[in-house]
């Protein structure tokens, strides 16, 4: 039954509505989880990318690295490195030729010495030095009160602030709050200061940068947006700020360019870029801090520095052992501070910036997948609903991750799923409540109901074999017990070709009850048919060796797939099904398994081997691959095959009966197949005693006695 058959088109678009509100109210009651975890699946995505050789993205070393570690240090055979070997580091920079110096240090106050004054001498003739700086981030409502700043710092900052153009409002802008700068004289002989501060994201993960603070009512930009539009010979007045949008930098030009371009940087209310990591602190160039220390020592060294350096912004940071991390990033764990501020600037040269979507674009999609959900409820029953509505979802995580790897473009991924998932469960309830109304209603015909199972019971008993087979040198017994007064288990012998030959059928439909009863009545019917059809009269199993019976068995199945899977595909009805061809004379068993529990072949009080599946069960789909395989039974070996019904079996505990339990039966010697399956079904009952029986229990076991 269709299910807008069942409940009505207006309660459906209730429930739907009703979805979209939970999914939205999960993210707001509970951002920390909710958000994190779109956060973090965002993660997986950009950590596949930056692992992956086809997907990474191109690395522009324009910005390279000079690292002070613990190998500098020995280097330098120096463990506090003073004032004067930065200072040496700046001119040893300056005479390579390099654009821009980014130092990933706050130098908070003078020491009044020597090495003061060659620090600030440096930086002056350099021209091209940038120093870090620090705010507390806070936003307006924080209420947060700062302490009082020194006469210098303040104008200082005062006379450094930028005056930005800016289209919008701007009150989500994180505020500045106690600020601490490289001491004045220092910083009025570099190019500028940038802030270092950083906001993490709810986990603590750092995936965004705010690129302006307001301090004072007005804008100051971050370490790395500072040095890079110093690098693109940006001025403040070029730089045109839209909240929540975007920030262009106009005129845009690389040194020794003439080319100039506008570089448009997506931005959200706060004014952070997320920042698009390139991989992990290893992807990026790196020299030795100490290496550049010596190179002025050497003329022809300091040429091929030249040659190497030349043009490029060099970010000279602290990661020797004890000095702090950022924390973790999306691709490395823990990740100095400066590769955060070296893959913003890296974002924002080769321009590859991640977009996240509006609010707007975002509810449109919700709405789509909303909509397709919907238009799936009003076509199909319940479970290819459900395959629909999971078909929907997986379609759309695929289009997440194209438009993420090629397109640089961030789609939510939590909330819709979270949203189609909830949209999913209420309409299969409401399908649930409506169809326990419609048996409530019905109610008063259960007697007429219950006598026209009983018919059912009787005319479906007819279906089963009412003698087995007793070919020479073989025992064949079987046991069937149905759940309820019609079963969708069945079993079937039946003689084929030149009657000499056995057709062995076990199979269980998908569902119980009448219309698992008619469907097995169904396949019966059509299994016998074109059985009877295939092998025809004169079909001799041993004279068509060594192919035996594989042809016409394997028609069998496959006529009988097709009329279901064609004719009766609406119903969504299908069967798991064991078809084989017994040579009672050679003991060789030709069989396709269509998704059946496997049958099992014991033998010597061991299990010699599982007639595994070999094919997709009967009915899910038109023309599926079958093949068809061959046993050999030996003397004294038993082929036992069965329903799940059996393993299933549960006791008042809840317990199942379980596949290892009958293994271990199986698995002991038996002198006949009747002791066997009177051993099993002791068991099996004694197992569910009182919690009574849930679903069809079918059994049949054949042995080849010994001497034959």
């Amino acid at each position: 039954m269709i299910i807008n058959k069942q409940i009505e088109w207006k309660v459906i678009i209730f429930w739907l509505a009703c979805s979209f509100l939970a999914a939205h109210l999960c993210f707001w009651l509970l951002p920390n989880v909710f958000k994190t975890w779109n956060e973090q699946t965002i993660d997986r995505l950009l950590l596949f990318r930056s692992n992956s050789r086809i997907l990474r993205p191109y690395y522009d070393d324009t910005i390279v690295h000079v690292d002070l570690n613990n190998t500098s240090m020995q280097s330098l055979n120096n463990f506090y490195l003073d004032r004067t070997y930065h200072a040496q580091i700046i001119r040893n920079l300056a005479l390579m030729k390099v654009s821009a110096q980014m130092y990933d240090f706050i130098f908070a106050a003078s020491t009044g010495d020597i090495a003061d004054r060659n620090l600030i001498e440096a930086a002056q003739k350099a021209g091209n030095v940038y120093f870090g700086m620090a705010f507390r981030l806070a936003k307006q409502s924080d209420g947060y009160r700062e302490g009082p700043l020194d006469a210098d710092s303040g104008r200082y900052l005062d006379t450094t602030k930028w005056k930005v153009t800016v289209h919008g409002h701007y009150a989500k802008f994180y505020m500045g709050k106690n600020p601490l700068i490289t001491f004045p004289p220092l910083a009025e002989a570099s190019r500028g200061l940038g802030y270092l501060s950083l906001k993490p994201d709810l986990d603590g993960v750092f995936r965004r940068i705010p690129l302006l603070v307001r301090y004072d009512d007005a804008f100051y930009p971050s370490f790395s947006f500072r040095a890079v539009c110093g690098f693109l010979n940006i001025p403040p007045e070029k730089v045109i700020v839209k909240p929540g949008k975007t920030i262009t930098l106009k005129d845009a030009r690389r040194p020794g360019s003439v080319k100039t371009t506008d570089i448009v940087i997506p931005v959200d209310k706060n004014c952070n870029m997320r920042i698009n990591f390139v991989g992990s602190w290893e992807r990026m160039k790196h020299y030795n801090f100490s290496d550049v220390y010596y190179a002025s020592e050497d003329r022809d060294e300091l040429e091929m520095w030249k040659e190497e350096l030349k043009g490029k912004i060099i970010l000279i940071s602290d990661n020797s052992t004890g000095s702090s991390d950022a924390g973790p990033v999306p691709t490395d764990t823990e990740l100095p501070l400066s590769g955060v501020h070296a893959n913003t600037v890296h974002t924002i040269l080769t321009e590859s910036f991640i977009k996240e979507l509006s609010g707007i674009e975002t509810l449109f999609i919700e709405l789509i997948l909303l909509l397709g959900i919907m238009l799936l409820s009003f076509r199909f029953s319940s479970f290819p609903f459900t395959l629909g509505a999971l078909g929907v979802a997986g379609g759309y995580i695929c289009i997440v991750g194209l438009f993420f790897f090629y397109a640089n473009v961030i789609f939510p991924i939590v909330r819709p799923l979270l949203m189609m998932g909830f949209a999913l469960i209420s309409i299969q309830i409401a399908s649930a409540v409506e169809n326990v109304r419609t048996l409530a209603e019905t109610e008063r015909a259960k007697e007429v109901a219950e006598r026209d199972l009983d018919i059912g019971r009787q005319i479906q008993s007819g279906f089963l074999p009412n003698t087995l087979p007793s070919p020479s040198g073989w025992e064949i017994v079987s046991h069937f017990k149905a759940a309820r007064q019609v079963a969708g288990d069945f079993y079937d012998f039946f003689k084929l070709g030149n009657r000499e030959c056995i057709g062995i059928v076990i199979a269980d439909v998908c569902d119980k009850g009448v219309g698992a009863a008619l469907f097995m009545a169904l396949i019966r019917s059509l299994i016998r048919a074109f059985a009877m059809q295939n092998f025809g009269p004169r079909h001799n199993f041993r004279e068509t060796s060594p192919n035996r019976s594989a042809a016409p068995l394997l028609d069998t199945v496959k006529q009988t797939n097709n009329y279901i899977a064609e004719t009766h595909s609406e119903s969504g009805m299908f069967a798991t099904l064991f078809f084989g061809v017994l040579d009672p004379e050679s003991g060789v068993l030709n069989y396709i398994n269509c998704g059946h529990e496997p049958p099992i072949a014991i033998g010597q009080g061991k299990i010699k081997e599982m007639l595994k599946p070999t094919g997709p069960a009967v009915g899910l789909m038109p023309n599926p691959e079958y093949k068809v395989q061959e046993v050999s039974l030996q003397p004294g070996d038993i082929l036992f095959a069965f329903t799940d019904g059996v393993t299933d079996a549960q006791n008042e505990a809840g317990e199942f009966f379980t596949k290892a339990r009958l293994l271990a039966i199986l698995a002991s010697h038996f002198d006949s197949a009747e002791a066997l399956m009177d051993r099993i079904k002791i068991d099996l009952y004694d197992h569910i005693s009182a919690a009574g029986q849930f679903d069809d229990v079918t059994m049949i076991a054949m042995r080849r006695k010994n001497g034959y």
